[in-house]
């Protein structure tokens, strides 16, 4: 009894034995299995990777699926939607480092189209670029309005109400005056530049009340354009209907200009007085002047 369990002992331990013989090996050549999927894996992977960046990159930089191709324009009056749309087709023909095109949707620039617009066309005012997907550009301007023309040596140009000089006058300064335009004569005769000139905008609006106070509170016309001295002078002179010229700066308010007129139309200068009258000058604070057109007299003051 005791020789047979023995041996069935022994019979046992073989076949522990055997077993785990076997499980050793069935895990070695799971490992080596896997490590084979891994390097196809990878194998796969980079090639497929790179080819879809490369769809990738074709589809945003080189596809003319999104390449700009419509521009919507809005805002525009006198100046062409064709010409306009033409203008930001051309700048976004430019390319980057000479090989992307600046149509492309994801490379196109709203300051490029703000520039390109601005510099060929200064009487517009960019108010608004947007891109729509895929291929869409939409922009909305304003056109700038004359608020009076400026002339300096020889040549007048439209300014706008915030001062700019935005584009040239075709037409002389008489013409312009019989076309109801606001003018004012630099006689410095400094050369304007179209889209840099810039005229303080409180100036303009001076010289509106000026000349709204002159025509309405004074019941006077003015029968030649406004002189100025130059950009920063801050005063106007203009040659009335009754022949004399009024001077008048920045140093009054056009309200107190006009008490002051209207009290020496009242006092000293009734209109037939005026009749000879040469000027009457209010440029200077505290202190007004004018003068009769009398042979040997000096301008009197009060």
């Amino acid at each position: 009894m005791q020789f047979f369990s023995k041996k069935k002992k022994s019979k046992t331990n073989q076949k522990s034995w055997q077993r785990k013989g076997l499980v050793a090996t069935s895990s070695s050549a799971g490992k080596d299995e896997k490590k084979g999927r891994r390097k196809f894996s990878r194998f796969l992977f980079w090639p497929l990777l790179g080819g879809f960046l490369g769809i990738c990159v074709y589809l945003l930089f080189f596809s003319p699926f999104l390449h700009v191709d419509n521009i919507i324009v809005e805002g525009n009056e006198d100046v062409s939607s064709q010409d306009i749309a033409g203008t930001i087709e051309t700048s976004l023909e430019k390319k980057y480092f000479n090989i992307l095109t600046q149509g492309k949707y994801f490379l196109v620039s709203k300051n490029n189209i703000g520039f390109a617009v601005k510099d060929n066309f200064s009487r517009l005012e960019v108010v608004a670029i947007e891109k729509k997907f895929p291929r869409t550009i939409y922009i909305k301007v304003i056109e700038r309005k004359a608020e009076m023309v400026w002339c300096s040596g020889g040549a007048c140009y439209f300014v706008d109400k915030n001062g700019l000089a935005y584009g040239g006058a075709d037409a002389g300064e008489e013409d312009l005056r019989a076309g109801n335009f606001l003018v004012v004569v630099d006689e410095s005769a400094i050369p304007v530049e179209i889209g840099k000139t810039k005229i303080n905008p409180s100036y303009i609006e001076f010289i509106e009340a000026a000349d709204a106070m002159i025509r309405d509170d004074l019941k006077l016309e003015t029968v030649e354009s406004y002189r100025t001295p130059g950009i920063a002078s801050q005063e106007i002179s203009g040659r009335t209907g009754e022949g004399w010229i009024l001077k008048i700066s920045l140093e009054y308010s056009i309200d107190e200009a006009k008490k002051i007129i209207q009290m020496l139309f009242e006092k000293d200068l009734n209109q037939e007085v005026r009749k000879n009258l040469d000027y009457l000058d209010l440029r200077i604070r505290n202190k007004i002047y004018y003068k009769i057109k009398q042979e040997n007299e000096e301008p009197k003051s009060e």
